[in-house]
C-alpha cells in the first residue's frame, strides 16, 4: 500500500477512533475549542462570518475521499509497472522479414549510431598501397649514358 492512501485510511478512521475513546464529559469540553477554520479565519469581527463559510466551504471540497475508488494492491502496481523483455518477440520479428537491406545503408545507420565522440568512433584502417616507380631501370641507365657519355 501506498504512504498515501494509508494516510487516508488512518484520516477516516481518526474520527471513530476519538468518539470511542474520548469520554463524555470530555466531549463537553472539546465544544469551546476553536475548529480548523475558525484558527484560519481573521479576529477582527467584521466580515468574520462570510470568511468563516468560505474557509468551511474550501476545506470540505479539498477533503481526500475514497468513495468510487478502486484500491489496487501494491503487488498489482509493480507487476503493471515491471519492464517486460521483448527480445524473443522483436528476434522472431526480425529473423521473420525477408526484407534485407543494402550494405551501404546499414553502415550509415550504424555510423550514425554510434555517437559523434572519438571514443565511440572505431579506428580507420590506413590502406597501405604499393609503391610504383615511374623510372625503370632501364630509364635510369639510358639517363647515365646521356649524362655522364657512353662508357
Amino acid at each position: 500500500m501506498s504512504a498515501a492512501l494509508l494516510r487516508k485510511g488512518l484520516n477516516l478512521m481518526s474520527g471513530d477512533v476519538k468518539a470511542c475513546c474520548v469520554p463524555v464529559q470530555g466531549r463537553k469540553a472539546n465544544r469551546g475549542q476553536p475548529s480548523a477554520a475558525d484558527r484560519l479565519a481573521n479576529t477582527t469581527k467584521k466580515g468574520r462570518m462570510k470568511q468563516l463559510e468560505r474557509i468551511r466551504r474550501q476545506l470540505e471540497t479539498n477533503k481526500a475521499t475514497v468513495k468510487g475508488k478502486i484500491v489496487k494492491s501494491a503487488l498489482e502496481e509493480y507487476k503493471k509497472n515491471k519492464a517486460a523483455d521483448h527480445t524473443e518477440e522483436n528476434l522472431r520479428y526480425l529473423l521473420g522479414s525477408k526484407q534485407l537491406t543494402e550494405s551501404s545503408i546499414t553502415q550509415k545507420v550504424e555510423m550514425y549510431s554510434r555517437g559523434r565522440k572519438a571514443k565511440d568512433r572505431p579506428k580507420l584502417k590506413k590502406v597501405k598501397k604499393e609503391e610504383t616507380r615511374i623510372f625503370s631501370e632501364r630509364d635510369f641507365k639510358k639517363f647515365e649514358r646521356e649524362y655522364f657519355g657512353a662508357s
